[in-house]
């Protein structure tokens, strides 16, 4: 039965996931997503994130498109800098030394807002709704077992539509 249904039955294993580094350009981070992605019959199929990992392999964060367009936007303000704009001044914390955006500064660290596996999927609904996200961690206690994404979700609210 769907109302039944645990966030454990509908979530995505990790190793499904594409997976970069905190320290990696953006460029890098992109370059490995895009290997993710397919098109077929006219359509782009692929994961809206990818998993950071930190020097010592620990997951520490999320990289989501939304964070990639954010970075995009961050480089728009650098490329000012470097024209002689000062209005990104205001910004600089978001670049590394050599001007650069890493990874580390535009994803979600993990930590933030995750879900038990045995939890319900109406609480993973509730979740996402209140903070608005469309990928939520799912947590085996504290080790981080699978995502679920709001594709996952939309299946069984159909089902239970039925």
């Amino acid at each position: 039965m769907p109302s039944k249904q645990t966030v454990e039955n509908i979530m995505v294993p990790l190793h499904h996931f594409p997976l970069v580094r905190e320290d990696d350009v953006v460029a890098e981070a992109i370059r490995v997503m895009r290997h993710f992605f397919h098109r077929q019959d006219g359509t782009w199929y692929g994961f809206q994130a990818a998993l950071v990992l930190n020097q010592k392999d620990q997951l520490v964060g999320l990289l989501t498109l939304r964070g990639l367009l954010r970075a995009f936007q961050l480089q728009a303000i650098q490329d000012h800098l470097l024209k002689g704009d000062a209005t990104g001044l205001f910004f600089m914390g978001k670049f590394n030394d050599s001007l650069e955006i890493v990874v580390r500064d535009i994803m979600r660290p993990i930590n933030l807002i995750t879900v038990q596996k045995g939890s319900s999927v109406f609480e993973v609904i509730r979740k996402m709704h209140k903070w608005k996200i469309s990928l939520l961690p799912v947590m085996d206690g504290g080790e981080l077992v699978g995502m679920v994404r709001t594709i996952d979700v939309f299946w069984i609210v159909g089902e239970l539509l039925d």
